[in-house]
């Protein structure tokens, strides 16, 4: 049986529901986005390479979903659905921006290098300009350039360039979970590709 996609109408008026106080809305709501939810703390914290646990999980997950109903559901209220975003997809936002502040306020907001590979075909700004796979130096001696230019990359930069290339969420997506503007996103990802294309050019010339 196929699964129902709901439509972001349907997003408003659950999300609408759990405003006014309905429990079996509030039931299905926790139940539908439950999953998610762990599932983007889990690897927002892989992400920032933070070291955790089944409890951490739990109190941080549980934490997504208190921020959301305190104060009469001020927080999920604030869901509109423009421009056709989903409501999973909100979510996914406010789950990465809520662990972001409690790893800030625990003092854990550096970004440590990851043992994870990106692949070149994730980054097609990086292909041309002389530096396409195969052609100077192999794929491999290429993507080992890639992962030491990341790690030479700010903090910042690094957290946003794994969000957009590993967590797959969109620029608008990362500005949202960054609280920064979408011309700043743009800007940000610019300069970290321009940084890597300088960091690697010079071994590719040699």
């Amino acid at each position: 049986m196929k699964e129902h996609n709901p439509s972001v109408e349907e997003d408003q008026r659950l999300v609408s529901r759990c405003g006014s106080g309905d429990r079996k809305a509030a039931e299905r709501f926790v139940r539908q986005f439950s999953d998610l939810v762990y599932k983007s703390v889990q690897y927002t914290l892989i992400t920032r390479q933070v070291h955790f646990n089944r409890e951490d999980l739990e109190d941080l997950h549980n934490t997504v979903f208190l921020q959301l109903f305190e104060k009469k559901c001020r927080k999920l209220k604030q869901y509109e659905g423009r421009n056709g975003c989903r409501l999973a997809s909100w979510i996914r936002i406010v789950t990465v921006r809520i662990v972001l502040n409690h790893l800030r306020k625990k003092g854990l907001d550096a970004l440590v290098s990851q043992k994870r590979r990106i692949s070149l075909g994730d980054l097609p700004e990086l292909k041309g300009e002389g530096i396409e796979p195969g052609t100077v130096i192999e794929r491999k001696e290429k993507e080992e350039l890639l992962q030491n230019g990341i790690r030479h990359l700010s903090p910042r930069d690094r957290l946003f360039m794994r969000l957009h290339l590993e967590m797959g969420l969109s620029l608008e997506e990362v500005s949202e979970a960054m609280e920064i503007t979408i011309e700043n996103a743009y800007s940000v990802k610019h300069r970290a590709v321009q940084r890597l294309k300088s960091y690697m050019t010079p071994e590719i010339e040699n």
